[in-house]
């Protein structure tokens, strides 16, 4: 028998209390009747019930709240109505049906809540069979997501990020440059924004409401310089709380959609102390660092050319691994006497595995005159050596990431006529 903890309107509630009562066969029973979502997590929290059936207009229900129901063990059946916003949304639920399903229905939604995702869906094999006539078939070109991180201090990942963006643009990538740096947002001064707006987290707002489509993008992501577009970060830092891990990856999934190419840079720490310190679900002060590193498909570190920067790239190594990082895209950034770039290289390469090294100039005082004039390297100093040395790292990026593109399309085309390879691992992008 399927206990049910029911979280609905007054209207429906009673109906679907009286439909289980009389129709249910003994198959399942409401166990707890919950007034808001309060109520429903602590119950969860508990460990009432198998199944949590639960209006999507619930006022405070959104994708963190309903992954953190899934994550305490209960299955999670969404109850959907025909009108208003929750009509638009599933909040990132596997399993939702009409408020005014019958009973029959709803106990098969609560069934397959309990049975394991890849018992649920074979959607892999079927894409692989639709992929086996040609490659016409194939999902469209996603964007790829361009991560640039660095240890602490000031390695230089803002303006590698902005002129990287930048560069790629001119290029004719159209390219979304993500502030998600929460503990200094830069990239709204560095440009010249005046008006600016919270605009990462406005989105993982709408992320977690389920409302983050191509048209409220459009409103937040406003174009600064040419196919260049811009979604600003916080704001302040002490706004870190607001943006969720669950809403970022959504995020990301919308922008990659998109197309063209997606550049976010990020704070240095990575630490997942929250996960230590508290004994229930927490915010995580470095979840927007954490969430791109880990979904990267090209990943940039930083690193200044001095001792104490190259130290703590070394030492932050291990950690990279952990999390699950390939093989990094170095940067060398301010390389110059007394340490040549070069040296530099081959001291890293000593220490760690490197999949390629990019060594940029010292140019202190043309960063500056860009700072203050709130323009790009293209446009300040667009025949100096580091602008130079950016253009040619957009275009390595763009073409490393057209070849694997281009092999993960082969896999794939190769995976639809064996009848039966995994088509993430087939098209998968550039390791981080």
């Amino acid at each position: 028998m399927i206990d049910i903890v029911l979280c609905a309107s007054g209207r429906d509630e009673v109906r679907i209390v009286h439909d289980v009562a009389r129709g249910s066969s003994g198959r399942a029973r409401i166990v707890r009747r919950c007034a808001d979502l309060a109520e429903t997590a602590a119950v969860v929290a508990a460990g009432i019930g198998d199944v949590v059936v639960i209006d999507l207009a619930v006022r405070g229900l959104d994708r963190e709240a309903a992954a953190e129901m899934l994550r305490g063990g209960a299955g999670v059946v969404g109850l959907r109505s025909e009108e208003g916003a929750a009509a638009r949304t599933s909040l990132g639920l596997r399993i939702v049906v009409d408020a005014s399903a019958d009973v029959e229905e709803l106990l098969e939604a609560c069934e397959r809540a309990l049975r394991p995702e890849s018992e649920e869906e074979s959607a892999g094999d079927a894409w692989v069979q639709d992929t086996a006539d040609g490659l016409e078939d194939l999902p469209p070109q996603r964007a790829p997501l361009i991560v640039t991180w660095g240890p602490g201090g000031a390695p230089g990942r803002s303006t590698v990020a902005v002129n990287l963006a930048a560069e790629l643009a001119d290029a004719g990538e159209p390219t979304v440059l993500v502030d998600a740096d929460t503990h200094g947002p830069s990239l709204s001064q560095m440009l010249g924004v005046l008006d600016e707006s919270p605009g990462l987290v406005a989105a993982c707002r709408a992320a977690a409401r389920g409302t983050l489509d191509d048209e409220t993008l459009d409103a937040l992501v406003p174009a600064v310089r040419g196919r260049l577009h811009l979604l600003s970060g916080i704001g302040v830092p002490a706004r870190w709380a607001e943006v969720h891990r669950s809403s970022l990856e959504d995020v990301w999934e919308v922008l990659a959609d998109r197309g063209g190419a997606v550049v976010v840079d990020v704070g240095a720490p990575l630490e997942e102390d929250e996960d230590l310190s508290y004994d229930t679900a927490a915010p995580q002060r470095c979840a927007a660092s954490l969430s791109a590193v880990r979904r990267a498909d090209v990943l940039l570190a930083v690193v200044s050319s001095d001792p104490v920067s190259i130290t703590r790239l070394v030492r932050e190594h291990e950690r990279l691994d952990e999390i699950g990082v390939g093989p990094l895209h170095v940067v060398i950034n301010r390389a110059g006497p007394p340490a040549r770039g070069e040296r530099v290289e081959e001291l890293l390469r000593s220490r760690m595995d490197v999949a390629s090294v990019t060594i940029l100039p010292e140019e202190a005082t043309t960063c500056r005159r860009a700072a203050w004039d709130g323009a790009v390297l293209a446009e300040a100093a667009p025949r100096s050596p580091l602008r130079r040395g950016l253009r040619d790292l957009a275009a390595r990026v763009r073409a490393e990431h057209a070849a694997d593109e281009r092999e993960g399309s082969g896999a794939v085309a190769e995976a639809a006529d064996a009848g039966g390879a995994d088509p993430e691992r087939a098209g998968a992008g550039v390791a981080g």
